[in-house]
């Protein structure tokens, strides 16, 4: 009994999956379960959830989000060039479901557009379907 209460399950999102990493039309470049390996940036809080973003190579960067450990992490969208430092990100929910209700790291990676030469680079990461916005600076 114990166990079938550790094992409950949440709803994601409703949805069609498309050709992301996780069958779920993510338009990262890659996406890692965890934190990725090359990591250099600030290490993910599970307990607050709110996204970090940091370096994995000289061209790319990751945002890491938390959420179900599951096939289930937010869904990145395309990334936007605001400026020469600025870029923004959009995620969504995962359309797989049910997902696990534990919390786990996922390293979104994205290369970095040409068009941004400047640093720091203000990377703007919002949940659509919470209203919420967060603005990170990658140094």
């Amino acid at each position: 009994m114990v166990l079938a209460g550790l094992m409950t399950m949440t709803g994601c999102a409703a949805g069609v999956p498309g050709n992301g990493f996780f069958g779920d039309g993510s338009r990262a470049d890659r996406v890692v379960k965890g934190v990725a390996s090359d990591w250099d940036g600030p290490d993910p809080d599970l307990l607050n959830g709110h996204p970090v973003v940091g370096w994995v190579s000289d061209t790319e960067f990751g945002v890491i989000t938390v959420g179900s450990s599951s096939s289930c992490p937010a869904v990145a969208g395309e990334l936007q060039v605001l400026g020469a430092d600025e870029v923004q990100i959009e995620f969504g929910l995962s359309p797989h479901d049910p997902c696990t209700a534990d919390m786990a790291a996922t390293t979104h990676v994205f290369v970095l557009p040409p068009e941004v030469t400047e640093r720091p680079v203000t990377v703007t990461v919002q949940y659509a379907e919470y209203e919420t916005e967060y603005v990170l600076e990658l140094e």
